[in-house]
């Protein structure tokens, strides 16, 4: 494979690709690495490929025709053989396969992934043209650029270390660069995940705080124990630093076998009457109403939830909401709502709801308080949804989220809330939803395809 590096300081790139599984590759003309100057395609004494932005502004910016002529030039077609080197005549099929991938290396880019790296490691050349000051005149992207890289958001002082980092990225794919070419389908990234924890010898290591141990399975010799262990680790290890990525995961059937069940499957939703505030911050318990009982009921059933709990003090006002389900149960010309209206429980407080959640599941659920207020719940963890189902979608326990009606829940009167979601913010900045379409909103968020 061949690499291109469009630089006006090419002394950056030749030491950096001098040793290391890049420079041996080299050496054993597996991938070659050349570099061009832009100031080698100067008309001027002074060799400028910069200049003033129209516009105004601050810094230089790159002028097109130097770029567009050594771009041109890294560009020229190599001839696929021998044969034709001597001068016979290459097909226009022939000549399309040669073609260069021109790359523009910018903070502006799309963000370099494994899966593109891939991707660039089946081209036969490809051009990286490093970007320096404020960036380059557009019209060169226009008509020499086929595609915009960045490797972070993040600013560099120029392209080049990017383009080392792609060079060093992609060479790892093209066949003979690597010992071991299996190596790279379990790093991270390369199925989606983060990679699981790596450990050698010894097999114990002293510590400040105490002897840290290999873990046990990964002695034992039975390696579909092993592969399952490790695959659960790079599963669980991916939730907690890059939610992101775990929400775009796709798990196999056998990922399926190694996970708890499904976090819907496993999740309550509690409609808080008390404790609740009201205008004033003033600790109160509010009345039920019927729509909150059938439309929270129906949001329920239709992302999957276990159970949709209803919480207040008042006895009357449990056996109104459970009067009010039961009618729904037994209207044979309702069974649409009905199905949705046997999820309704009640409970007289929140600590009932976590002990019967308890009880039914085997293990303690972790509990999710929502609120329209940003400084609700001081010195509780937030999360967003996403992260919320990373992080909660590895743990078997179960979930309760709960949602405030009046003014929301009185976070001092809830001491069991670890966690918090992020209030609910559209365009505007009024945010007084109902807490029907408030739970709706924060359901379809959490489980919605």
């Amino acid at each position: 494979m061949r690499f291109t590096v469009v630089t006006i300081l090419p002394e950056l790139i030749e030491p950096a690709l001098a040793a290391g599984v890049v420079g041996r590759a080299r050496e054993a003309g597996a991938i070659t690495v050349d570099t061009v100057n832009p100031r080698d395609f100067t008309s001027d004494r002074h060799r400028s490929v910069d200049d003033t932005p129209y516009g105004g502004g601050p810094g230089m910016v790159m002028k097109p025709e130097p770029l567009l002529a050594v771009i041109a030039h890294a560009a020229r077609p190599q001839p696929a053989s021998a044969e034709l080197a001597a001068g016979q005549a290459q097909t226009a099929a022939e000549t399309a396969a040669l073609a260069p991938h021109r790359i523009l290396m910018t903070p502006a880019g799309a963000l370099l992934t494994q899966a593109r790296v891939r991707e660039l490691a089946a081209l036969p050349h490809v051009v990286l043209v490093c970007g320096r000051y404020e960036g380059v005149d557009e019209r060169v992207i226009e008509l020499a650029i086929d595609e915009q890289l960045s490797i972070g958001d993040y600013v560099l002082s120029g392209g080049e270390l990017a383009a080392l980092v792609v060079i060093d990225a992609v060479a790892r794919f093209v066949p003979g660069v690597l010992g071991e070419a299996s190596s790279v389908d379990d790093e991270s990234h390369s199925a989606g995940l983060l990679e699981y924890p790596q450990y050698t010898r010894p097999l114990k290591l002293a510590a400040p705080d105490g002897e840290r141990a290999v873990p046990e399975i990964l002695t034992s010799g039975n390696h579909a124990a092993i592969a399952a262990w490790r695959r659960r680790q790079a599963i669980a290890r991916t939730g907690q630093r890059r939610p992101d990525l775990l929400a775009r995961f796709r798990p196999a059937a056998a990922d399926r076998k190694l996970l708890p069940p499904p976090l819907h499957a496993r999740t309550h939703l509690a409609l808080v009457h008390h404790p609740v505030v009201d205008r004033t911050g003033a600790v109160v318990t509010t009345s039920l109403t019927n729509f909150d009982i059938h439309d929270l009921a129906r949001s329920s059933l239709t992302y999957g939830l276990a159970g949709y709990h209803i919480v207040t003090p008042v006895a009357s006002q449990r056996d109104k909401a459970e009067h009010i389900a039961r009618l729904w149960l037994e209207d044979a010309g309702g069974e649409h709502r009905a199905r949705a209206l046997e999820l309704v429980r009640t409970a007289a407080s929140v600590d009932a709801v976590i002990a019967e959640i308890a009880a039914s599941h085997g293990a303690a659920p972790l509990v999710v308080a929502t609120s329209a207020r940003g400084d609700a719940f001081p010195g509780v963890a937030r999360r967003s949804a996403p992260e919320l189902v990373a992080e909660a979608g590895l743990d078997p326990a179960p979930l309760l989220i709960l949602l405030g009606t009046g003014w929301g829940l009185a976070d001092v009167l809830l001491p069991s809330v670890s966690r918090v979601l992020a209030p609910i913010d559209g365009a505007a900045d009024w945010n007084h939803l109902s807490v029907r379409s408030a739970g709706a909103i924060v359901l379809d968020r959490l489980f919605g395809r």
